[in-house]
Protein backbone atom coordinates (compact mmCIF):
# COMPACT_ATOMS: atom_id res chain seq x y z
CA UNK A 1 0.00 0.00 0.00
CA UNK A 2 1.44 3.37 -1.01
CA UNK A 3 2.41 5.76 1.75
CA UNK A 4 1.21 9.27 2.40
CA UNK A 5 3.06 12.06 0.59
CA UNK A 6 4.13 15.10 2.60
CA UNK A 7 6.45 18.02 1.96
CA UNK A 8 10.00 17.63 3.25
CA UNK A 9 11.37 19.92 5.95
CA UNK A 10 14.93 21.07 6.71
CA UNK A 11 15.08 18.42 9.47
CA UNK A 12 14.74 15.75 6.75
CA UNK A 13 17.88 16.82 4.87
CA UNK A 14 20.21 14.14 6.35
CA UNK A 15 17.80 11.42 5.20
CA UNK A 16 17.34 13.07 1.80
CA UNK A 17 21.11 12.98 1.29
CA UNK A 18 21.18 9.26 2.15
CA UNK A 19 18.35 8.50 -0.31
CA UNK A 20 20.20 10.45 -3.01
CA UNK A 21 23.48 8.68 -2.31
CA UNK A 22 21.86 5.25 -2.49
CA UNK A 23 20.39 6.16 -5.88
CA UNK A 24 23.72 7.46 -7.17
CA UNK A 25 26.05 4.83 -5.77
CA UNK A 26 28.71 3.16 -7.90
CA UNK A 27 29.33 5.08 -11.17
CA UNK A 28 27.22 8.00 -9.92
CA UNK A 29 29.82 8.71 -7.24
CA UNK A 30 32.08 10.21 -9.89
CA UNK A 31 29.63 13.12 -10.14
CA UNK A 32 28.13 12.99 -6.65
CA UNK A 33 30.97 11.78 -4.40
CA UNK A 34 30.09 10.13 -1.10
CA UNK A 35 32.45 12.39 0.83
CA UNK A 36 32.22 15.25 3.32
CA UNK A 37 32.35 17.66 0.39
CA UNK A 38 29.70 15.73 -1.50
CA UNK A 39 27.45 15.78 1.57
CA UNK A 40 27.95 19.52 1.99
CA UNK A 41 26.99 20.17 -1.64
CA UNK A 42 23.83 18.06 -1.35
CA UNK A 43 22.86 19.61 1.99
CA UNK A 44 23.23 23.07 0.50
CA UNK A 45 21.22 22.02 -2.57
CA UNK A 46 18.35 20.66 -0.48
CA UNK A 47 18.42 23.81 1.65
CA UNK A 48 18.14 25.73 -1.62
CA UNK A 49 15.11 23.68 -2.70
CA UNK A 50 13.36 24.00 0.65
CA UNK A 51 14.08 27.60 1.59
CA UNK A 52 15.16 29.88 -1.23
CA UNK A 53 12.51 31.76 -3.15
CA UNK A 54 13.31 33.96 -6.11
CA UNK A 55 11.44 35.50 -9.01
CA UNK A 56 14.31 34.47 -11.29
CA UNK A 57 14.45 30.74 -10.52
CA UNK A 58 11.83 28.00 -10.59
CA UNK A 59 9.93 27.35 -7.36
CA UNK A 60 11.22 24.05 -6.01
CA UNK A 61 9.38 21.49 -3.91
CA UNK A 62 10.62 18.29 -2.30
CA UNK A 63 7.96 15.78 -1.27
CA UNK A 64 8.59 12.52 0.56
CA UNK A 65 7.04 9.26 1.69
CA UNK A 66 7.97 8.32 5.27
CA UNK A 67 8.40 5.00 7.03
CA UNK A 68 6.74 4.04 10.31
CA UNK A 69 9.44 5.99 12.16
CA UNK A 70 8.52 9.13 10.17
CA UNK A 71 11.83 9.12 8.31
CA UNK A 72 11.81 9.75 4.53
CA UNK A 73 12.38 6.66 2.39
CA UNK A 74 11.37 8.09 -1.01
CA UNK A 75 11.46 11.57 -2.51
CA UNK A 76 10.54 13.66 -5.52
CA UNK A 77 12.20 16.92 -6.52
CA UNK A 78 9.81 19.08 -8.54
CA UNK A 79 10.24 22.58 -9.94
CA UNK A 80 7.46 24.89 -11.08
CA UNK A 81 9.03 26.70 -14.02
CA UNK A 82 7.32 29.96 -14.95
CA UNK A 83 7.31 31.25 -18.55
CA UNK A 84 10.67 32.77 -19.46
CA UNK A 85 12.63 31.23 -16.58
CA UNK A 86 15.87 29.60 -17.66
CA UNK A 87 16.23 25.82 -17.59
CA UNK A 88 19.15 25.44 -20.00
CA UNK A 89 22.92 25.83 -19.86
CA UNK A 90 24.17 26.67 -16.38
CA UNK A 91 20.69 27.07 -14.84
CA UNK A 92 21.45 24.00 -12.68
CA UNK A 93 23.81 26.17 -10.60
CA UNK A 94 20.94 28.29 -9.29
CA UNK A 95 18.47 25.39 -9.14
CA UNK A 96 20.88 23.20 -7.15
CA UNK A 97 23.92 25.14 -5.93
CA UNK A 98 27.44 26.13 -6.91
CA UNK A 99 30.44 24.11 -5.78
CA UNK A 100 33.58 26.20 -6.23
CA UNK A 101 34.16 26.49 -2.47
CA UNK A 102 33.59 22.79 -1.71
CA UNK A 103 36.69 20.55 -1.81
CA UNK A 104 36.26 17.40 -3.86
CA UNK A 105 33.31 18.66 -5.91
CA UNK A 106 33.89 19.10 -9.64
CA UNK A 107 31.92 21.76 -11.49
CA UNK A 108 32.98 20.11 -14.74
CA UNK A 109 31.53 16.73 -13.71
CA UNK A 110 28.30 18.35 -12.55
CA UNK A 111 28.03 20.29 -15.82
CA UNK A 112 28.64 17.11 -17.82
CA UNK A 113 25.74 15.49 -15.95
CA UNK A 114 23.21 18.35 -15.90
CA UNK A 115 23.79 20.30 -19.11
CA UNK A 116 23.08 17.55 -21.70
CA UNK A 117 19.82 16.85 -19.85
CA UNK A 118 18.92 20.54 -19.76
CA UNK A 119 19.57 20.84 -23.50
CA UNK A 120 17.07 18.05 -24.22
CA UNK A 121 14.66 19.62 -21.73
CA UNK A 122 14.82 22.99 -23.49
CA UNK A 123 14.27 21.41 -26.92
CA UNK A 124 10.98 19.99 -25.67
CA UNK A 125 9.49 22.85 -23.63
CA UNK A 126 11.48 25.96 -24.63
CA UNK A 127 10.52 28.99 -22.54
CA UNK A 128 7.01 27.80 -21.69
CA UNK A 129 5.78 27.37 -18.15
CA UNK A 130 5.66 23.78 -16.90
CA UNK A 131 6.30 21.48 -13.96
CA UNK A 132 9.67 19.72 -14.05
CA UNK A 133 9.97 16.44 -12.17
CA UNK A 134 13.73 16.32 -11.84
CA UNK A 135 14.12 13.19 -9.73
CA UNK A 136 12.03 10.48 -8.11
CA UNK A 137 13.97 8.01 -5.97
CA UNK A 138 13.25 5.36 -3.35
CA UNK A 139 15.61 3.64 -0.94
CA UNK A 140 16.32 0.12 -2.25
CA UNK A 141 14.99 -1.43 0.98
CA UNK A 142 11.64 0.35 0.45
CA UNK A 143 11.03 -0.37 -3.23
CA UNK A 144 8.05 -2.30 -4.54
CA UNK A 145 5.57 -0.63 -2.17
CA UNK A 146 4.10 1.95 -4.55
CA UNK A 147 6.02 4.90 -3.16
CA UNK A 148 7.26 6.13 -6.56
CA UNK A 149 3.69 5.93 -7.88
CA UNK A 150 2.43 7.92 -4.91
CA UNK A 151 5.03 10.61 -5.55
CA UNK A 152 4.26 10.66 -9.27
CA UNK A 153 0.56 11.07 -8.53
CA UNK A 154 1.31 13.95 -6.14
CA UNK A 155 3.50 15.67 -8.75
CA UNK A 156 1.08 15.29 -11.66
CA UNK A 157 -1.86 16.47 -9.54
CA UNK A 158 0.15 19.56 -8.61
CA UNK A 159 0.80 20.25 -12.31
CA UNK A 160 -2.87 19.66 -13.15
CA UNK A 161 -3.93 22.03 -10.39
CA UNK A 162 -1.77 24.72 -11.93
CA UNK A 163 -2.98 23.93 -15.46
CA UNK A 164 0.53 23.35 -16.82
CA UNK A 165 2.26 20.50 -18.66
CA UNK A 166 4.77 18.30 -16.87
CA UNK A 167 8.24 17.26 -18.06
CA UNK A 168 10.73 14.65 -16.89
CA UNK A 169 13.78 12.73 -18.11
CA UNK A 170 13.15 8.98 -17.96
CA UNK A 171 15.57 6.09 -17.74
CA UNK A 172 14.65 2.61 -18.91
CA UNK A 173 13.53 1.53 -15.42
CA UNK A 174 11.09 4.42 -15.15
CA UNK A 175 9.33 4.14 -18.50
CA UNK A 176 6.43 2.05 -17.20
CA UNK A 177 5.37 4.47 -14.49
CA UNK A 178 5.71 7.38 -16.91
CA UNK A 179 3.37 5.66 -19.37
CA UNK A 180 0.81 5.00 -16.61
CA UNK A 181 0.69 8.66 -15.69
CA UNK A 182 0.24 9.93 -19.23
CA UNK A 183 3.77 10.95 -20.21
CA UNK A 184 4.74 10.59 -23.87
CA UNK A 185 8.27 10.18 -25.17
CA UNK A 186 9.45 13.12 -27.28
CA UNK A 187 11.52 12.42 -30.40
CA UNK A 188 14.24 15.08 -30.48
CA UNK A 189 17.16 13.04 -31.85
CA UNK A 190 17.50 15.05 -35.07
CA UNK A 191 17.51 18.40 -33.27
CA UNK A 192 19.68 17.06 -30.45
CA UNK A 193 22.21 15.56 -32.86
CA UNK A 194 21.77 11.99 -31.64
CA UNK A 195 20.12 10.17 -28.74
CA UNK A 196 19.83 12.32 -25.58
CA UNK A 197 21.17 10.84 -22.32
CA UNK A 198 17.65 10.02 -21.09
CA UNK A 199 14.27 9.87 -22.78
CA UNK A 200 12.52 13.27 -22.61
CA UNK A 201 8.89 12.77 -21.56
CA UNK A 202 6.04 15.27 -21.64
CA UNK A 203 2.58 15.12 -20.10
CA UNK A 204 0.20 17.68 -21.58
CA UNK A 205 -1.73 20.00 -19.31
CA UNK A 206 -5.10 18.74 -18.14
Amino acid sequence: MAGKVTLATPDDIPDLVEIFWEAFSGPGEVVFPHTCGGRKWLERSFENFLNQKSYYRPASKVAVVRNLNSRPVALVILHVVHPGQSISGEAWKTRWTRCEDIPGMSEQKLAEFFEPLSRAHYLVVGNKGHAFIELIMTKPSSRGRGYASALMEWATKLADGLGIPCYLDAGMRGMGICDRYGFKAQNIEVRYGGPPPCTPMLRTKK
